[in-house]
């Protein structure tokens, strides 16, 4: 009897001293690895294993492994997947207000954008989402400034749209800015969208510079307009199942370490979207920059759709984001 109750306490003092067992998480995103998604992703896991002293470990799936956007954000809901890396305006459906990253030719500049996702209404959006769907955002990260390719032809105006069929986001937004561009937009899943190219499914397509050349657009698109028409960032986004379980400690860290990603991302992304325009001639894109009054003359036709969805959005909203970016114009 002695024998076992001084086994039991060995065994007990053995397991009070050793370490906690470590947390493993999945994150998962649809860009490919050398993606700055990718770059980042892997990037803010190896800062939570240091921050945490190994105690939460995080295991990342691009290309798409663990779903398409819309699948990993009802999974990340649901607690099947504990984080992942979307732009926002799959998150549109839930939270109509995120379409304040959607509305065309909005944002001037980087400096603009920043001052809208690091302050109010930033915040205002991730409390919005963990109100409604239980989705942790953890950091804003960058996607860019959409730009337009196609097939076809040369874009200078937005009479060189006219009729071309564009594949767009399967957002409402999107479709209707496009529409009003005088195109035919097609809503289509992102890993639908090369094929659909190529087999000329659909003209044309619009998204930042990093996807344009991850995605090797250059293989089956000749032209690009530098039309910068909406800015749309990248959410890092936590299932509640998983952050919740953290200690306080933790979550604490794993905030740290987002916020750190998130400077280290918006870097690595913009410098990115620098170089690689150089790239994409190189690889025989014909790029086009439309002059200020054709840019001019588009936001115009889009200016019915942004007075609309600024009131779907949230006029409140909308004006606190003029706010924010009125405050850093010109510094």
């Amino acid at each position: 009897m002695k024998h076992s109750l001084l086994t039991a306490a060995v065994v007990a003092g053995l397991l009070a001293a050793a370490p906690a067992m470590a947390q493993s998480a999945r994150l998962g995103y649809v860009p490919t690895e050398d993606h700055p998604v990718g770059q980042a992703s892997r990037y803010f896991a190896k800062l939570v294993e240091e921050k945490t002293g190994g105690r939460i470990t995080i295991e990342t799936f691009g290309n798409g492994v663990l779903g398409s956007e819309p699948d990993m954000q009802a999974s990340v809901q649901a607690g099947f997947i504990d984080i992942m890396v979307g732009p926002t305006p799959n998150l549109v459906g839930v939270v109509p207000e995120f379409m304040i990253y959607d509305l065309p030719f909005f944002y001037k500049d980087f400096a603009a954008v920043d001052a809208v996702m690091d302050g109010a209404v930033g915040e205002r959006l991730f409390s919005l989402l963990k109100e409604k769907t239980g989705i942790v955002g953890l950091a804003w990260w960058d996607n860019g400034f959409r730009h337009m390719t196609n097939a076809i032809r040369p874009v200078n105006t937005a009479e060189d749209m006219a009729g071309l069929n564009i594949r767009v986001i399967p957002n409402p937004l999107f479709i209707a800015t496009w529409k009003a561009l005088g195109t035919n937009p097609t809503p289509l899943p992102w890993p639908e969208l090369y094929a659909a190219l190529e087999n000329r499914a659909v003209d044309g397509q619009e998204t930042p510079y990093a996807l344009i050349y991850t995605a090797r657009f250059y293989e089956v698109q000749s032209h690009l307009a530098k039309t910068g028409h909406v800015y749309t960032p990248f959410v890092l986004l936590a299932s509640q199942k998983w952050f919740g379980s953290l200690s306080e400690e933790d979550k604490a860290l794993v905030m740290e370490a987002a916020k750190e990603s998130a400077t280290f991302q918006r870097d690595v992304s913009r410098k990115s979207a620098e170089d690689l325009e150089q790239e994409l001639v190189a690889k025989g894109f014909k790029i086009t920059q439309p002059t200020p009054e054709a840019l001019a003359a588009m936001r115009e036709r889009v200016a019915p759709v942004v007075k609309e969805y600024s009131e779907k959005i949230g006029a409140d909203v909308v004006e606190q984001a003029r706010a924010a970016m009125a405050a850093v114009a010109g510094q």
